[in-house]
This record gives structure tokens, sequence and C-alpha cells, in this order.
């Protein structure tokens, strides 16, 4: 009888061990599949990426459109100035990581492009004044044609 208790017994540790081991298993499976999904989310841009997202913010500041509803005008001006914020950053950081001052360039041009955006954004200036949306589509198109110049460069070190 006593040796029938002790098998039991050891079955049943052999069983926790096994569920331990798989939870353990599940518990770092997960853990990878986020660190791989906040990587990919956190990562910073790569030069072609960071010219579609200044072509798009491009296109956003040329949509606006002075004839729609006020409250759409600054709708659609509150997400320019936003992508126009987002861009800041993401140069910064990119010229900070990679030391390269024309990306610094690009933050300077697209934070100038923001406050030409932000008077529209705050109502300091009507929809039908159109200068400050040309001035901030010069600055996107000045830094467009700078991050195809660093485009370029990566090339020709590519290709050597």
């Amino acid at each position: 009888m006593i040796e029938f208790l002790l098998s039991a017994q050891a079955g049943t540790q052999g069983w926790n061990l096994a569920m331990q081991y798989i939870t353990y298993g599940v518990i770092i499976v997960i853990s990878i599949v986020l660190l791989v999904v906040l990587r990919k989310h956190t990562r910073l841009p790569r030069h072609p990426e960071l010219k579609k997202q200044l072509t798009a913010l491009r296109e956003k500041i040329s949509a606006l459109d002075p004839a729609a509803k006020r409250i759409d005008f600054i709708r659609e001006a509150s997400r320019a100035v936003y992508r126009a914020d987002n861009l800041v950053y993401v140069a910064t950081l990119l010229g900070e990581k990679e030391r390269y001052a024309d990306l610094g360039r690009i933050s300077t041009l697209m934070g100038e492009a923001r406050e030409e955006l932000a008077a529209y954004k705050y109502g300091k200036k009507e929809p039908e004044e159109r200068e400050g949306i040309d001035i901030a589509l010069a600055k996107v198109d000045e830094a467009i044609a700078v991050i195809d110049k660093v485009i370029e460069r990566d090339n020709k070190i590519k290709n050597k």
C-alpha cells in the first residue's frame, strides 16, 4: 500500500514539474513576442521611409482647403502639425544617432513648417491667408531635397 501511495505521489510531482516548465516556456515565448513588437514600433525609420513620411506631410499640407468648413480646416491643420511634430522628433533622433548634420537640417525645416501651420491650428491666421501654407510647403520641399541628397549619399556608400 505504501508503495502505491509513493508511486502516485511521484506521478503528481512529475505532472506539477511538467506544468511549471510549460508555464515558464509560455512566459518566455510571450516575452519574446512582446520584445519583437516593441522593437518594431520603436525603431527609427530608414532614410527612404523618412522620405515617404515627408512626402505624406507635403500631400497633407497641399490638401488643406481654405474653402472647407472652418472646423474641418482646423482639424486637417492640426493633423499636419502633428505629423510635422513627429517628423521633427524622428529627424532629431536620427541626426543624433547618425551624427549627420543634414538630418538635423531636416529637423529644423520641419520645426519651421510646424510653426507656420500652428498659426492655422490655433486660429491666429485665417484659412484664406495662404502664405503660411505656401511657406510650410516650401520648407517641406526643401527637406525632401535634403533627404534625397542623403539617400543619394547612402547609395554611393553602398556601391563602393
